[in-house]
C-alpha cells in the first residue's frame, strides 16, 4: 500500500471513530450485546431434537453467579440493580414448527457512583475475578486509546453460549456508568420471563467508590 493510501485509510478509520461517538452510546451498548450474545446461527433451529441447556430458572442463577464473580472481589462493595431481560426466540424449525429454545439477555447497572479516577482499577479487578473463577476473556472488541474516546469493553465467556460483558463509559462528569449482561442460548423459551429494560443511573455515593 502506498503512502497515499495509508493516509486515506487513517482518515476513513478516524472518520470512522468519530461517527461512532456521534451516533451516541446506545448504539455501541447494541453492538456489544450483540456480541456478548453471539452470531446469528444462535437463533437458528438447528436439525435433530433440540436440547434445553437451562431452565429460566437455572439462567437465572447463572447469571447472578456471573455477576457475583465479576464484582464480588471489589473492597468495598457496589450497589447494582436488576434493569431487565429479553427473551428472544429461536426461529421456527425446517417444519415448520415452533422452537422451544431462546437466547436470553439479563442487564444490570451500577448504581454507586465512579469517579473515573478508579477506572483502571475496576477493569483490572474485573479481569482479576474473571480469572480467579475461570472465565475466558475474549479479546476487546473496542479498547480506547484514552478516556474520551469511549467506553472500556470487557467481554468473557462464562461456558459453553453464555458470556458476561462490561461496559465502563466515561460520563463529562468525570464518573463512570458501569453497565452488565449475561447472555445464553439453548434457554428454554418462557416469553413471561421478558422484561423491558428500565432506565437507571448511578444514584448512590460512596466514600470510596465515588472519589
Amino acid at each position: 500500500m502506498g503512502l497515499l493510501g495509508k493516509e486515506w485509510l487513517k482518515a476513513a478509520l478516524a472518520a470512522a471513530a468519530v461517527l461512532g461517538v456521534l451516533i451516541g452510546t446506545p448504539f455501541v451498548y447494541s453492538i456489544a450485546a450483540w456480541m456478548a450474545i453471539g452470531d446469528g446461527d444462535v437463533y437458528a433451529s438447528k436439525p435433530g431434537p433440540e436440547i434445553v441447556r437451562h431452565t429460566p430458572e437455572q439462567f437465572a442463577a447463572l447469571s447472578e453467579q456471573a455477576v457475583r464473580d465479576t464484582l464480588g472481589g471489589l473492597s468495598p462493595s457496589m450497589v447494582l440493580s436488576d434493569r431487565g431481560r429479553s427473551v428472544s426466540p429461536y426461529k421456527p424449525r425446517s417444519d415448520g414448527t415452533p422452537s422451544t429454545l431462546s437466547t436470553v439477555d439479563r442487564r444490570w447497572t451500577v448504581r454507586t457512583r465512579v469517579s473515573a479516577a478508579h477506572r483502571q482499577e475496576l477493569r483490572e479487578g474485573i479481569e482479576a475475578g474473571w480469572r480467579l473463577h475461570g472465565y475466558r476473556q475474549l479479546p476487546a472488541a473496542w479498547t480506547p486509546s484514552t478516556p474520551e474516546e469511549g467506553p472500556d469493553y470487557l467481554d468473557a465467556e462464562i461456558s459453553e453460549k453464555a458470556e458476561i460483558w462490561v461496559a465502563l463509559s466515561p460520563e463529562p462528569d468525570q464518573t463512570l456508568t458501569v453497565t452488565m449482561s449475561v447472555s445464553s442460548g439453548d434457554v428454554a423459551y418462557a416469553p413471561q420471563y421478558d422484561r423491558p429494560l428500565s432506565p437507571l443511573r448511578p444514584d448512590v455515593e460512596d466514600a470510596y467508590w465515588s472519589h
